[in-house]
């Protein structure tokens, strides 16, 4: 038995998997897809920074493309903080080219070794069938002499016609898009307003989260991250465990970066940092309203979570 999915004018042919099988990675062009969940897949362009070009459910993609920006755009992975390194992203981390290898059923992809910091990135992708979940791995290397201190932070740009939300950890809220979030309960949720995004000045908002998720919806859609959460003493300097930036452009140009950072880490020279992650990709039951503030989509998360 075989499965067949249609994307970008292609169809992909995938063997049938066992529940207790893992999937294997699926060379289609330069990149490639995994699958978690019937009708899902997700895509990794090496190419690209070896980012996750697409996300999708059911033929629809959960994350913005480069149609949308042709630098930010899927999902990236960058060192903390961004005082670093300022702007723009470090290329050989964010968009050059990454070696490709199989191991098992993940894919492996490593950059080369950034020249101003002298860290590299190692990138695992995996799914997990029988869970229903993608599994996550990024690896900072020191390859310099010298010890070096770094967090692990991952992008995330989604479509801006939706809604994210996550409990609170310790701490306040910071930056310019705190006017459009709400505190309820413990859980702080965002809605993409354009007219209410500051003309000048951050459009960003920088927090501690607890319990080690974070959620986006769009539609009947939820993309649910699971991460270790961090103390809110770990955080890189001037960020947050937990960030939200969102662009104010034309509608078609919009989008909303989803973000969340691992511990602020001492590297002695040689020595490597993992940070994995699952992320979750559901289709809301319907008895579940798809609204900001509803106490029930709390409790679904929780539950897939745990």
């Amino acid at each position: 038995m075989k499965l067949h999915w249609w994307l970008a004018g292609c169809w992909i042919l995938i063997p049938a998997i066992s529940l207790a099988q893992q999937a294997m990675p699926v060379k289609k062009g330069n990149g490639y897809t995994l699958s978690s969940l019937k009708g899902q897949l997700m895509g990794i362009d090496p190419d690209q920074g070896g980012r996750i070009s697409f996300l999708t459910m059911d033929g629809v993609n959960f994350l913005t493309d480069s149609l949308v920006n042709k630098e930010n755009w899927g999902s990236t992975f960058w060192p903390s903080p961004q005082s670093d390194w300022n702007w723009p992203p470090p290329a050989a981390w964010d968009n050059q080219p990454y070696t490709v290898t199989l191991e098992g059923n993940r894919l492996k992809m490593q950059s080369v070794v950034d020249p101003k910091s002298g860290l590299a990135v190692t990138k695992f992708f995996s799914a997990n069938v029988q869970a229903g979940y993608y599994e996550l791995e990024y690896v900072i290397t020191n390859q310099t002499a010298i010890v070096k201190k770094v967090a692990p932070w991952e992008v995330t740009r989604v479509h801006p016609n939706g809604f994210c939300f996550f409990p609170m950890g310790k701490g306040h809220l910071r930056g310019g898009l705190m006017p459009q979030t709400t505190l309820e309960n413990g859980i702080c949720w965002y809605r993409y307003e354009q007219q209410k995004i500051p003309a000048q000045g951050d459009s960003q908002l920088y927090t501690d989260g607890s319990e080690g998720w974070f959620a986006a919806v769009n539609g009947d859609i939820i993309l649910i991250k699971k991460f270790p959460d961090i103390a809110f003493e770990a955080a890189a300097p001037k960020e947050g465990e937990v960030e939200l930036y969102a662009n104010k452009d034309v509608p078609q140009k919009s989008y909303v970066e989803i973000e969340h950072q691992g511990a602020f880490t001492e590297l002695a020279p040689g020595q490597s940092f993992s940070w994995t992650m699952q992320w979750f990709l559901r289709k809301l039951p319907r008895r579940i309203k798809a609204a900001s503030g509803n106490g029930a989509l709390i409790e679904y998360v929780r539950k897939v979570v745990n």
